[in-house]
């Protein structure tokens, strides 16, 4: 009966079954299951009154989460501070091991078995591994009444069901968890502290490593501090059901005595872990004072994103998790955003645009700004060496000089995207750079220069314009050239330069964050008439626009030749997203703001008084802290990753998926209460400048 009852409760919903192993860890006691047990049904009844049965998406029911503002800053244990000073009343104190003292890039441990997997080429390895993990604390409780084992027993259990030698999968799995495993921040002078006042200090583990090797791990990170490792394998007995307290206290009374000869006086013994069981509850039991380090993984995982490939994303959460959640470092809402909901989009475009560049061959990537800063100081930190330039680009730059072969997009762009926004013709003018126009235009329109931009007045300076369309073009006609010869400058050599360099085909590829393409349409045809036509150029976007945008299938006729591509989605791949992604609700403003660059927007160029090109930009960027701040949070990211997953990187290997890069932004993008929040911290000045 209660197999059947898991099965339609829990098994029968993916995202139900996750939520509730996740809360079963901490359902210690009678209380907490029944109330784990209500909460099941709950979810049940949730799921299924929304819709669970119909074709709405797994995001709609799983990925509802509620964010938190600056989210380093609300660590619930105590400072490294107050620890040591509670801990200094206390004579000896035990830490537990992993996940206090030690933290693995994951978000569950056993993440760390996919890896393992990876690395002996076997399929089903996780599975496999707890299976024989299982079996082999079975077999040990039948022969001698304790389920303690070691890695060893473990690996005896996995050869029959793998065919793997037992010493081949142990060496594995032993490097793997030295690869991985890190010191915590956050204990390193907390131990200093307590090392100096000559306190007795213990590790203490339910693990099936040796002793030998954990004592390894722990010097590597806080060097020889501990008196004593105690791990319950070896002792026989574990911190869970409470009996390797009792070697605790032992190991305590002898250390003791052999520091003072006696150890029968009042001393006092205290242990800090993260499980509320085995490390608080279970150490009160036997008398001993205890101090809960909130687990990182558990406190931060309620505000990640599940739904994602496994391994990306049990690698994504347990980095964002340690980052935030150790208690150790405390951050800006700005970099947390860059860190949490860039760092890995930016990662994962990188990643796509170097594999198009391997397919291609002999690519040059330019990456357009703003956007492309933060992503060429990725790209060029994954991939060093690589054939990349930031290139002074906008979108009005764009409509400008390619006003003759996209007049469309050039009248949408200054005139009917800005129509009732409180625009008057004067700066409308300015902005198309066509003030010499603008006295013509308002006798035209019979109204003043102050006159606020209207549909009806739109409509009329369009038929002005097209009146006045050989003007128009003359007055870009300087400018464009200079963008040529700019571009000529930037793309090819001096040597190419001298020599004719529309004869030889020259592939390149323009990476920009979205949506439409025109930007980067436009650069194509400026490029094209004024350097020749034997450039072949290829668009990488991160995201194209999505189906609520008006010009969704503007550039369909681009994707279907394979001549423009993009990461996160578009009609032909994960449509979901496509169809999730709102301009009207500012999606593509939060992107861009993840992106945006704390230089000013470009605005074009100009010939100086001797000839030379002179850049023109906006004026100085409003909050270029904050946008610094953001882009630290991306490139932390990004070496964070590549310390501990370099390798996969370099190989070609690991590939983000456009989708789990995505999946963060999700909830970034579905949390109206955060994104209020930070409005009011800056992005009322920002919006303007976000091309």
């Amino acid at each position: 009966m209660k197999a059947r009852i898991y099965k339609v409760l829990v098994n029968r919903v993916p995202a139900i079954r996750r939520k509730y192993q996740e809360a079963r860890k901490e359902a210690v006691t009678r209380g907490a299951r029944l109330l784990l047990f209500g909460k099941l049904l709950w979810w049940n009844l949730e799921y299924y009154l929304s819709g669970g049965r119909t074709q709405k998406t797994e995001i709609c029911f799983t990925e509802k989460k509620k964010l938190l503002f600056e989210e380093s800053k609300n660590f619930t244990g105590m400072s490294g501070e107050q620890l040591v000073k509670e801990l200094s009343g206390y004579d000896v104190i035990s830490f537990d091991v992993f996940d206090t003292l030690l933290l693995r890039p994951f978000s569950a441990p056993e993440d760390l078995f996919y890896l393992i997997g990876t690395e002996l080429h076997y399929p089903d390895f996780p599975v496999l591994r707890v299976l024989a993990e299982d079996q082999a604390r079975k077999r040990k409780a039948e022969k001698t009444g304790t389920g303690e084992v070691t890695l060893k027993e473990i690996w005896e259990c996995l050869e029959p069901l793998t065919g793997i030698p037992v010493e081949t999968g142990m060496a594995v799995e032993m490097s793997s968890e030295e690869k991985y495993c890190q010191g915590n921040l956050y204990f390193l002078p907390v131990l200093d502290s307590l090392k100096k006042v000559q306190k007795v200090l213990l590790a203490v583990s339910d693990m099936y490593l040796e002793k030998s090797f954990i004592q390894k791990l722990l010097e590597k990170y806080y060097g020889p501090v501990f008196h004593r490792v105690l791990i319950s394998q070896e002792e026989g007995c574990s911190k869970a059901n409470g009996k390797l307290y009792e070697k605790v206290r032992e190991t305590a009374k002898e250390i003791l005595a052999e520091q003072t000869g006696s150890a029968e006086g009042h001393w006092r013994l205290a242990h800090v872990g993260d499980n509320p069981h085995s490390d608080i509850f279970m150490a009160k039991k036997r008398q001993i004072d205890a101090f809960l380090y909130p687990n990182p993984q558990d406190a931060g995982n309620p505000y990640r994103p599940f739904d994602m490939s496994r391994i990306t994303g049990g690698i994504y959460r347990g980095l964002v998790n340690i980052r935030f959640h150790t208690g150790a470092r405390k951050y800006s809402v700005f970099y947390e955003l860059g860190y949490a909901y860039g760092g890995l989009a930016a990662l994962g475009f990188c990643q796509f645009i170097h594999r198009k560049v391997q397919e291609w061959e002999r690519c040059r990537i330019c990456f357009l700004a703003r956007d492309g800063d933060v992503l060429k100081q990725v790209y060029d930190q994954l991939y060093p060496g690589s054939s990349t330039c930031y290139l002074l680009w906008s979108r009005n730059v764009s409509a400008r000089l390619a006003a003759e072969r996209f007049p469309f997009d050039f009248f949408q762009r200054f005139l009917f995207q800005k129509i009732n926004q409180g625009y008057s013709l004067e700066r409308i003018f300015a902005s198309m750079r066509l003030s010499v126009l603008r006295e013509d235009a308002c006798r035209y329109l019979h109204c003043s220069k102050d006159s606020v931009l209207t549909e009806k007045k739109a409509l009329s300076c369009r038929n002005f314009l097209l009146k006045q369309w050989e003007r128009v073009l003359e007055a870009y006609k300087e400018e464009q050239d200079l963008a040529g010869e700019y571009l000529r400058t930037l793309l090819l050599s001096p040597e190419e330069c001298a020599q004719n360099y529309g004869q030889e085909q020259r592939k390149i590829i323009l990476a920009d964050i979205g949506w439409a393409g025109s930007g980067p349409l436009g650069l194509e045809y400026v490029l094209h008439k004024t350097c020749g036509p034997s450039w072949e150029v290829h668009t990488l976007l991160a995201g194209s626009s999505g189906a609520p945008s008006p010009d969704r299938d503007s550039s369909q006729g681009f994707f279907f030749e394979n001549q423009m591509d993009s990461y996160f989605f578009s009609q032909s791949h994960n449509r979901d997203l496509w169809k999730f992604h709102d301009l009207h609700k500012k999606h593509n403003l939060y992107l861009e703001l993840l992106f945006t660059s704390p230089s000013p927007s470009f605005q074009g160029f100009e010939k100086t008084e001797n000839g030379n090109i002179n850049f023109l930009f906006a004026p100085k960027e409003s909050h270029e802290k904050e946008v610094r701040e953001i882009q630290k949070g991306i490139l932390d990211f990004v070496a964070d990753y590549q310390k501990y997953f370099g390798d996969f990187t370099a190989k070609g290997q690991g590939n983000i998926s456009g989708r789990d890069a995505y999946a963060p932004l999700v909830l970034l993008l579905k949390d109206t209460a955060f994104q209020k929040k930070l409005e009011k911290a800056f992005l009322w000045d920002i919006r303007e400048n976000v091309e």
